[in-house]
């Protein structure tokens, strides 16, 4: 469940908002950020839920609700989503239901009965079939086709530009730097999420358009396959070496008390097998031997 607020930032009560800052205890002021997201952060700080089956993801006002629903027992989601409605309500933040949409992920081979919609304020929530969150395309059958449309797009328009600089006389380190900054952080933006599971056509595609920016450039540049290794490796080892990251839990679990190893994740399913976490314990093995 994907919520959306209205006014986000100016439905902030500073009556309110004193409170939950004599609260939350904390010093000092955030550096090199805008202010508004960070006092929202504290002002929703209060209210948050984890347990086996739901938990709430919460990014400035970016809230989402996650829900395991086995055998059709969905009274925790949908308990979690009327409980944040109300805890939105009692905090004067307004929800706004025409953009709130629920995005249903169901590998059962028999779909009957269909999930009943959720309503919100009187409104059924929306379900859809994909659904753009902090900048990556998620879809009900988690396979990044949506994703790897949108980065190819969006790579191909940045190569346009790229041609026109180069038109106009600029080239070597300028013309590398607008790639890097401009070009690159839109091909491989969120990388680490996907890499190791787009299908092999996308993968084939993205590398198509690399060649033609490697041609502009007069350089070689590292494929989408050595690019995702990369940082799939260097975004684990930021985990292991912080001890209040979320996954720390389940990285101690995985580690070897005899080396410096990582055992393998069971993975039931081949799609498990491809996401973030088994492909990098596989490659940090890799390089620690």
């Amino acid at each position: 469940m994907f919520f959306d607020f209205s006014s986000t930032f100016n439905t902030i009560l500073p009556s309110v908002l004193k409170d939950k800052l004599e609260n939350s205890g904390g010093t000092g002021a955030p550096q090199g950020t805008v202010l508004a997201p960070f006092l929202f952060t504290i002002y929703t700080a209060d209210f948050s839920h984890n347990s086996t089956q739901c938990f709430l993801q919460k990014f400035s006002d970016d809230s989402v609700i996650v829900g395991l629903i086995t055998d059709g027992d969905d009274k925790e989601y949908r308990g979690l989503t009327q409980d944040f409605v109300d805890w939105c309500q009692l905090n004067y933040l307004q929800i706004n239901g025409s953009k709130t949409k629920e995005l249903v992920v169901d590998f059962r081979r028999h779909k009957h009965p269909p999930l009943q919609p959720l309503n919100i304020q009187g409104m059924d929530i929306e379900a859809v079939d994909s659904y753009r969150y902090l900048g990556v395309h998620l879809n009900n059958k988690l396979d990044w086709t949506h994703n790897s449309d949108a980065l190819y797009r969006k790579g191909q328009s940045r190569l346009y530009l790229l041609r026109r600089l180069r038109s106009f006389g600029v080239e070597g380190p300028l013309l590398k730097t607008f790639y890097d900054s401009v070009v690159a952080s839109a091909i491989f933006y969120g990388v680490v999420c996907w890499g190791g599971s787009i299908s092999a056509g996308d993968r084939k595609r993205l590398n198509r358009l690399i060649r033609r920016v490697s041609s502009v450039l007069g350089c070689p540049l590292d494929p989408v396959e050595v690019v995702s290794d990369r940082r799939m490796v260097a975004k684990l080892s930021s985990m292991l070496d912080n001890i209040s990251h979320p996954m720390q839990e389940t990285l101690t679990a995985l580690s070897s008390s005899f080396s410096g190893r990582l055992r393998h994740p069971r993975c039931g399913m081949e799609r498990f097998r491809r996401s973030f976490l088994p492909t990098a314990v596989r490659l940090h093995n890799k390089d620690s031997n």
